[in-house]
């Protein structure tokens, strides 16, 4: 059985998170969706195209709490369990600079990414997008918002494992061959 918390992150420019939505996930069922609204550090500056990817403007944020004092309601959510994430690069990436920016502590945690899971899966596929795949395998997402991104990369993640017929991440490790990278 499977135990995880897939993320989401949207950003106001590259790097700084303006929202951040969290699926835990306990043996293969959902047991909590999370979604959080975050004063980016680079406020009140957002970047055009990432306004029109997600929706999100400086005044959804204005009287939003900054990453910081999130941290002690989200880390939990983190800490010492698998983190997954489609294109899950990008989202550490976003996580690790912004507790860096803060002097935060980073979670004692692994990941894997269900974008590089799925070229496994799907091999003969030409297209591996979280909004594909979740047209694919009957998926409901409302793309870009991180709660549903977030909630729908969970859903993905156990498709992706029933696909490979694994039933935990030691069977799966040894069917893909893949490292499960620290945070």
């Amino acid at each position: 059985m499977f135990s995880y918390t897939a993320i989401d992150f949207e950003t106001a420019d590259k790097y700084f998170p303006c929202s951040l939505g969290l699926c835990k996930v306990e043996d293969n069922r959902v047991v909590d969706v999370r979604y959080w609204l975050i004063k980016p550090i680079c406020f009140p500056y957002f970047h055009y195209y990432a306004q029109r990817i997600h929706g999100i403007h400086k005044e959804d944020v204005a009287d939003k709490p900054t990453f910081a004092p999130l941290w002690k309601e989200i880390k939990p959510y983190l800490d010492n369990t698998m983190v997954i994430a489609h294109n899950a690069s990008f989202d550490i990436n976003v996580l690790r600079k912004t507790l860096r920016y803060y002097n935060l502590s980073k979670p004692q945690s692994r990941y894997l990414c269900t974008y590089v899971l799925s070229r496994d899966v799907w091999k003969e596929s030409k297209k591996f997008s979280l909004d594909y795949l979740c047209n694919l395998e009957n998926i409901s997402l409302n793309h870009h918002h991180a709660q549903s991104d977030a909630y729908a990369c969970a859903e993905l993640f156990l498709r992706e494992a029933e696909h490979l017929g694994v039933s935990d991440f030691e069977e799966l490790k040894k069917v893909t061959h893949r490292r499960y990278n620290r945070i």
